[in-house]
């Protein structure tokens, strides 16, 4: 009796070796990074309302559950007007502020020129008081009208996107209810449908504790900077804490540029001394908010690694741009808690995290 031919799976060399699991790993993490920045005007704007729709949903649901079946679309449209009114809100201050220190550095060109004439320690011709110091002044002054017109006219040229995003939240929230529907109709099962709820709650639970404590550290670090400067009787202290809340939505580079800002701008019109001083005060106050005060505000809610927050802003700013600053926590938190309701994607979500152990992974997966 002749032997069975041995099967494809047991013919030698014919299982895929490590070398090669890593190689497809690699491409389908290069296609995936390709397909995010090459999709950014159809997914950007999917995934902002997508976050801001789950954001909202109680106060929608809330109010669709008080009013009769047919008025039920008037929730939706309520919160539309709520997420209009907070990003109106965000790009008036932007405005403000763009144009504010556009005309600040208009106005403090020639103290610039003077301030790096009379340094006390000597710099290269192309800064120092060679031929082309008037030169490189002006340069210098004009760098910062020219960024901060670069501001004003993203926020301008905005316009069109915000209006993409509302449309698309106000569908999602219109049809919320078919959605749900859907999911119970193609899920294999009770728990499945269960699982993408709880899902979409816990992320929305995890955005709206995000975006508050944000608010609130930045409200909380703009007042604290703004008594602070005022003790040294710097100047546009509004703007300067006006600066502070609008930037600490973007983590860990808005606090430093935040700070370093005013301290460049006493630098120019003070002298090197108190210019130390004021930006180390400034930077002793960054580090109680984020190191003490965020922490205690956020608690376990969040629980995304520092260090995970960093990688995920720079990754998101350079697919992204500024929109990807602004959304790199609230996406990262999304792929982290879908990844921990899967058993087979629970380490990932647990590198992520600032959680210890899988315990802990469960208690961070669960709606808020």
């Amino acid at each position: 009796m002749k032997n069975d031919p041995p099967s494809p799976s047991r013919v030698p060399g014919a299982e895929p070796s490590p070398l090669h699991h890593r190689l497809l790993f690699v491409l389908a993490a290069a296609a995936l990074v390709w397909l995010l920045r090459e999709t950014y005007a159809v997914l950007m704007p999917t995934a902002a309302a997508l976050l801001l729709a789950l954001g909202v949903w109680p106060v929608v649901a809330a109010i669709r559950d008080h009013l009769p079946r047919a008025l039920g679309w008037l929730g939706a449209v309520v919160g539309m007007l709520l997420v209009l009114g907070i990003l109106v809100l965000f790009f008036t201050g932007i405005g403000y502020a763009a144009r504010r220190v556009y005309g600040l550095a208009q106005d403090i060109g020639p103290q610039l020129q003077t301030r790096l004439g009379n340094l006390p320690f000597d710099l290269p011709d192309i800064l120092s008081d060679g031929p082309d110091a008037d030169t490189t002044a002006l340069a210098t002054s004009s760098d910062l009208a020219s960024s901060a017109l670069v501001v004003l006219n993203m926020t301008a040229g905005t316009l069109g996107g915000i209006i993409l995003i509302l449309f698309l939240m106000l569908l999602m929230l219109t049809e919320a209810g078919n959605w749900n529907a859907k999911i119970h109709s193609i899920s294999k099962g009770h728990r499945d449908a269960r699982r993408w709820l709880d899902i979409g709650l816990s992320v929305g639970g995890k955005f709206r504790a995000y975006f508050t404590t944000r608010l609130l550290v930045g409200v909380l670090s703009g007042l604290l900077y703004s008594g602070f400067l005022l003790l040294f009787g710097v100047e546009y202290t509004v703007l300067w804490g006006l600066l502070t809340v609008l930037l600490s939505f973007i983590p860990t580079v808005g606090s430093i540029i935040s700070g370093i800002l005013p301290t460049i701008y006493v630098f120019i019109t003070r002298d090197i001394g108190t210019a130390l001083i004021v930006g180390a005060g400034l930077l002793v106050i960054e580090q109680v908010m984020g190191n003490f005060i965020d922490p205690k505000l956020m608690g376990r809610r969040l629980a995304i690694s520092p260090l995970v927050v960093l990688v995920a802003l720079v990754f998101w700013s350079l697919l992204w741009g500024l929109a990807g600053a602004l959304l790199a926590v609230p996406l990262t938190v999304l792929a982290t808690v879908v990844m921990a309701h899967f058993d087979r994607f629970k380490p990932a979500a647990l590198l992520l995290t600032d959680c210890d152990d899988l315990e802990g992974l469960e208690d961070y997966r669960q709606p808020d």
